[in-house]
Formats: structure tokens, sequence, C-alpha cells
């Protein structure tokens, strides 16, 4: 960890951010999922595969003092479920693998790699193997699926997550493992505001003292919000880091004549013809 921690460390805009280091246990490293998963890990840059080694779970992600760990439940070619068998059946597998979560106090993932449809079909699939027949197959899978429903609402109730991912679904853990560690922002979905909004907004902000965005509506009905140069002969493209472009956006908010926007360029007088040969 220190070499790694060395490795990344600076400062500014040349730090290398500090990777999530994955690590694999040593029982899920042989099985052919693994390899899935480390294909994924190889091409995103955020990730680092760290160990092989004993774990807890099947996977551990580290990030600076952070620890996550996920517990990989699939579906074989015939609809048979690890995940389904290890809630109903007596054993409680999956039950002592939530209770280690627990233990060790770092947060749990439960990761199914399939969704409803694959679930569904492993009751199903696991009723029948069973020997059960017409209504007692029925009351069976009733029984089964609300056992895992019950489960799974009971994990999240103890902060264990349970998912169910069909589509890329190791792709979809490692953007979820990111702003689980890292943290989330909800600031670039934030939706648009209608027409003229930021303008309320704006002059409430510049006022304040009890003149809120509804009052500022209603001054905007009778006022105009403008921009009036300090100096003349001031136009916005003379201001730092504003070009034509930007200008033109200004212009179009605040309404501006095109007039203030860019400064007009002054022509060069044409020098008359013996001067430019240099006869005078």
């Amino acid at each position: 960890m220190a070499l790694i921690k060395s490795k990344y460390k600076g400062e500014g805009l040349n730090a290398k951010p500090f990777p999530i280091l994955a690590s694999i246990d040593t029982n899920e490293a042989h099985r052919l999922r693994a390899g899935r998963f480390k294909k994924v890990i190889e091409a995103d840059e955020h990730f680092l595969l760290w160990k092989v080694e004993n774990l807890s779970h099947d996977i551990r992600f580290q990030w600076k003092d952070k620890t996550l760990n996920v517990e990989l439940k699939d579906f074989t070619g015939d609809c048979q479920s690890d995940y389904v068998a290890s809630i109903i059946n007596s054993e409680g597998r999956l039950y002592h693998q939530a209770l280690t979560g627990r233990e060790i106090q770092d947060p749990l993932i439960i990761m199914v790699l399939g969704g409803d449809t694959e679930v569904a079909s492993a009751i199903a699939k696991t009723v029948f193997s069973r020997g059960f027949l017409g209504q007692k197959a029925e009351d069976k899978i009733i029984e089964y699926t609300h056992m895992v429903e019950s489960f799974e609402a009971n994990c999240e109730g103890c902060n264990i997550r349970v998912w169910r991912l069909k589509e890329n679904p190791y792709g979809r853990m490692l953007l979820r493992v990111r702003k689980i560690l890292g943290g989330g922002d909800l600031s670039c979905f934030r939706p648009s505001p209608a027409d003229g909004e930021r303008k309320f907004v704006g002059l409430s902000l510049l006022i304040g003292n009890g003149i809120g965005p509804a009052r500022s509506e209603s001054i905007l009905e009778k006022f105009n919000l403008t921009l009036e140069p300090k100096k003349p002969d001031t136009y916005l493209n003379d201001c730092n880091g504003i070009g034509p472009k930007l200008a033109s956006v200004v212009q179009e908010a605040f309404n501006l004549p095109h007039g203030i926007t860019t400064r007009p360029k002054v022509r060069k007088a044409r020098r008359g013809k013996y001067e430019s040969r240099g006869w005078v």
C-alpha cells in the first residue's frame, strides 16, 4: 500500500488520482467470471488490480481509508442459481456471508449476475427439481419467491445492498463502487431553469433584503435587467476572458443592443500609391 501511495502522490494538476484497489478472493480467482472481472478492471483507469488472497468475500475494494466488499452470485446455463439456493437451503450460506459482513463492519454488497427473470426462473427450476408438481409447485414457487424477496428487504434494512445486474454487470458495478467510495454528485443532472428564471433568481441575489424570485419576477415585468457600461466607448469583449462568442451569449441573456457587445474593428487607412512605394 505504501508503494502505491508513493507512486500516486503529488499535488495540483500533475497529481495522479489514487486508484481504487481491487483484490480477489483465492477461491474466486480460478472461476471464469473472475477473468471477465479482471478484463473490466484493467480497462478502467480508476481501478488497479491488486491482490489475490483469502478474503471475507469474493471481491474487496479499497480506496484511501475506505473498504467495500462484494459477494458475487450467478446462474448456470440450466437456470440453477447459487443465489437462490444459498437463501432457501437450510445451510443458510448467504446468511452467514451477510453476517460476516456485518461483523467486520465494512460495507457489503451482494451482487446478483442476473435480473428478475433469471431469479424467477431459478426459483421455478429449484421447485421442479425437488419433485413438486401442480398446485404444490405453485405454492412452493410463491413461498420461495417470498423468501428471496424478504431476504433482500432485510439486507437493505441492515445496510447490505443487493444488486441484480444482468446487462454489463461488472462495468455497472465499477461505476457504482466509484461513487460509493468517492462520493456522488447530482449537480450535472439538475434541470435547466425555465425561460427567464435565471433573471428572477439573479435579481433576488443582487438585491437581497426581502426581494425573492417571485418579487423579482414582478419587477422584471415592468423593468429590464441590463448591463450599463461604466465608461463610454466600452464593449463586452473588452473584459478579460470575454470573446465575441461569450459576448453574444451575454447580449442575448440581457437583451442588450448589439452595438455594445463587440468593439468594432478599425480599418487601417490605405496609404497612397506614391507613399507605399517610398516616393514621398
